[in-house]
């Protein structure tokens, strides 16, 4: 946390219960644990991460989603980047309500675009040539795609930078209200 009840604030949109949400989580867990990385919640990054008040950013996103009923995405590939918060993951379907939801979030937030919409599987720092091999395993652990997932919330979570094992929920705000 940062000094006067500022944190380093993440913006996600979640999966609701269920099992491809329990899939998902389980994937995330079996490749930190293979490669090192630290196990978070699945989640689509709304916006950048933005150093306020969290009841701030929880109103901000009770805005943003106000009317918005929980929708559906459609994860369609997989993706590495030479990045650790993007080494794994599966791109998101960039939907009009997912596009304008973020939008809306960074404009309220006055933040630059974050990258394209997508569902991370693992953080590490693996060389590029590793990532392919430990993509094509991913139907093994359970991930065919494309899968779709429901998302029923927006959360607002504490960043303590690439301590990903500290991350906290600091506020959930349900979509439709």
């Amino acid at each position: 946390m940062i000094p006067n009840g500022v944190a380093s604030c993440m913006t996600w949109l979640v999966p609701a219960p269920g099992p491809e949400r329990d899939r998902l989580a389980a994937v995330i867990a079996d490749l930190a644990a293979g490669h090192g990385g630290p196990v978070f919640a699945p989640h689509i990054t709304l916006a950048r991460t933005v150093d306020a008040e969290p009841d701030a950013v929880a109103g901000v996103l009770a805005a943003v989603t106000a009317g918005v009923p929980p929708f559906e995405v459609t994860l369609t590939a997989i993706g590495h980047e030479p990045v650790f918060f993007r080494a794994l993951y599966l791109r998101a379907e960039p939907s009009a309500r997912l596009t304008a939801l973020r939008g809306a979030a960074e404009r309220a937030l006055g933040l630059d675009p974050a990258p394209d919409p997508h569902l991370s599987l693992l953080y590490a720092d693996l060389g590029e040539e590793r990532k392919p091999a430990i993509a094509a395993g991913l139907g093994l652990l359970g991930v065919a795609l494309p899968m779709t997932i429901r998302l029923d919330a927006a959360e607002v979570w504490g960043d303590f930078r690439e301590d990903a094992d500290r991350w906290r929920r600091l506020a959930r705000v349900p979509l439709g209200g």
